[in-house]
């Protein structure tokens, strides 16, 4: 006797029924079930909407999968709709093309359509996309795509075409300006003796200019050997390297104190009358700045730049910030920020744009990331390109600082790109943290396998206090380290409440791993930074008027002063009080740095008093009325 097979566990699927013996109709009609009624079939019109006087009708078919797989979806189409308006009709839908662009966009490199993709008519619209068109060695006209001077020159080179003399459109020239330079009687009686001169600008190149590029010092010095001798009234195109030459030397007197041994450096107070000199020296340069946004030229974005440089100490939110958006203005109005392949200008002076583009580019944009500020300039709006090594931009001493202002040029644009991440963290719902803070992680990994692969003799990460470029490479440690806490610091709140609440699945978990590895990288960081700058602190001197190390310093006390209020760590109060000490100490002759500080230490005390259970320590003094106005002033000064 056969046996039946066995029946498979799990759900048997039923078989059909004969449409002759269904006690329901096969399909009910949209009518009835709208209506949640029995549909008798039958129709149409079904016998329930011929009672009732309805319009019977029925759902189509739906198609079969292998169709449904062949049409393209609705959001299928309307996605390409998206991609070709914002990317071009042109743009090719292939898989791995579109792979291609999303990784150029991403990387901030796409320019419109890849290439491949264009035809032979579009090569004509490409050239037209700007102009970049020399009014001098120092001073070019940028216009971009679809401006009215681009639109002007099209129409000029079809009446040519249609044999219109050249000589009768020779007005679409740009006009430039040239007048007696401001000032031009009183501007000698403010350059410094010619030995004081050399020592001011050695002292800049020496301490101010660390990783940026400003100018090259032997046009620098040639220019300097210039207006000390020239005897002719000056126009408006002197302005540039006037302002330039003042500049460094103000520059130079906020750091001549650090050319003097540790024993015999002035002891530090408020009234400092290097101080004065170079405040002087400014607020004439100041007057100066009409000319200098007249002419707009190579000198002017220098002149800016140095101008931002002095001021970075003393009002770094206002008045620095406003001269870097100058600088880059000028730049971009130079075209600067754009690839030049022009062969009629020398390859020193295409080499002199990148460096001040790109030292401008990176100033700028660190102080707006760092004072969520809105970049002036998106990087994929830059194909400048990076600097190179040129014989004739080295510095007669044979050691140039070029690896350095390359990395703090990349350190820049990586920071730019924790930000973009960070700031779209924020933002999205709780569904998307996860794959922002993996998009984090790898930020993170990749900055550490940068800095790792970078030169550690000589240059870059070579912290040797006897280094020729010892200082140089500390500030750009200072800012790695930075950029470490910045990416970090989010997180220091978070972990203590992710601790209290739990792992309530596997998800949650690795995200609270996640914030908790941040947190402690933003930690050992501001660790670092203390570190570093007790070792310029014990070796070259901390320099009073250096945002690198003011401001890295601020920073990790706060991110100390944060991490403490989470749980107290012996470590990390070592580290406080240290930095406390030297911040002390870098904060001093500057008012805005002290009223900093003092924010700092009121944080710090209120820390203590809720770690103590106390309003003051035991023994010490109350407060008199006029402490707690002084206080008070130096808050209300922010």
């Amino acid at each position: 006797m056969n046996t039946p097979p066995p029946r498979r566990p799990g759900r048997q699927k039923r078989p059909r029924v004969p449409d002759a013996l269904r006690k329901r109709a096969a399909r009910a009609c949209l009518p009835c079930r709208q209506h949640k009624e029995k549909c008798h079939g039958g129709g149409p019109p079904c016998a329930r909407c011929q009672q009732h006087n309805r319009t019977c009708h029925f759902e189509d078919a739906r198609p079969k999968p292998s169709a449904m797989l062949a049409a393209p979806s609705q959001r299928e189409i309307q996605m390409e709709r998206i991609i070709r308006h914002f990317l071009g009709d042109d743009i090719s839908l292939d898989p791995a093309r579109l792979e291609e662009t999303a990784d150029l966009l991403e990387n901030g490199r796409y320019r419109g359509t890849p290439p491949e993709t264009r035809g032979k008519g579009d090569e004509d619209q490409t050239s037209e996309s700007y102009s970049l068109e020399p009014l001098s060695t120092n001073t070019m006209h940028y216009s971009g795509e679809l401006s009215h001077w681009n639109f002007s020159k099209m129409i000029r080179r079809r009446l040519q075409s249609l044999g219109t003399p050249k000589g009768q459109n020779d007005a679409c020239a740009p006009f430039l300006a040239f007048s007696h330079c401001t000032a031009d009687g009183s501007i000698r009686e403010y350059f410094p003796p010619r030995p004081v001169a050399e020592f001011l600008t050695n002292t800049f190149l020496e301490y101010a200019q660390t990783n940026y590029f400003y100018f090259p010092e032997i046009v620098f010095r040639e220019k300097m050997d210039y207006y000390y001798s020239v005897d002719r009234p000056l126009v408006i195109d002197d302005a540039g390297w006037i302002c330039t030459l003042l500049m460094t030397f103000a520059i130079g007197t906020q750091f001549a104190y650090m050319q003097t041994s540790s024993t015999e450096k002035p002891p530090f107070s408020e009234d400092i009358p290097d101080d004065r000199i170079g405040m002087d020296l400014y607020r004439f340069s100041c007057r100066l700045i009409p000319d200098l946004i007249t002419t707009a030229s190579l000198e002017t974005v220098q002149a800016f730049l140095l101008l931002g440089v002095y001021t970075l100490p003393i009002d770094t939110a206002g008045l620095a910030y406003t001269y870097y958006g100058l600088a880059i203005k000028m730049a971009i109005q130079n075209g600067m920020h754009r690839k030049h392949i022009s062969p009629t200008i020398p390859q020193v002076i295409v080499e002199w744009r990148n460096r001040l583009w790109w030292t401008a580019y990176s100033l700028e944009s660190r102080i707006s990331i760092l004072h969520g500020r809105p970049v002036s300039v998106s990087p994929s709006e830059t194909d400048a390109d990076m600097p190179a090594d040129l014989a004739e931009l080295r510095p007669p001493s044979g050691i140039s600082n070029l690896p350095n202002v390359t990395a703090a040029i990349l350190l820049t644009k990586k920071l730019e790109k924790v930000a973009q991440v960070i700031l779209r963290l924020r933002r999205c719902p709780r569904s998307h943290q996860d794959t922002y803070l993996h998009q984090l992680y790898n930020l993170r990994a990749d900055l550490s396998k940068w800095w790792d692969s970078l030169p550690n003799t000589v240059h870059c990460r070579d912290l040797d206090p006897a280094g020729p470029l010892f200082r140089c490479n500390v500030h750009l440690e200072l800012h790695y380290a930075t950029a470490l806490i910045y990416m970090g610091r989010p997180f220091i709140f978070l972990q203590k409440a992710a601790d209290s609440v739990g792992y309530g699945s596997e998800t949650e978990g690795s995200r609270a791993e996640s914030i908790e590895k941040f947190s402690q990288n933003c930690t050992q960081a501001a660790i670092r930074i203390i570190d570093l700058c007790q070792l310029l602190h014990d070796s070259v001197g901390l320099a009073r008027v250096s945002y690198t190390e003011f401001s890295s310093c601020r920073t990790a006390l706060l991110a100390l002063i944060a991490q403490l209020l989470t749980g107290s760590s012996e470590p990390i109060g070592g580290a406080l009080t240290r930095g406390m000490g030297l911040i002390r100490q870098i904060c001093v002759g500057l008012e805005s740095a002290r009223s900093e500080v003092a924010v700092i230490e009121a944080l710090e005390r209120a820390r203590q008093q809720l770690d103590h259970g106390e309003r003051s320590p035991l023994g010490e003094a109350p407060e008199t009325g006029y402490d707690q106005f002084q206080k008070w002033a130096k808050l209300w000064r922010l």
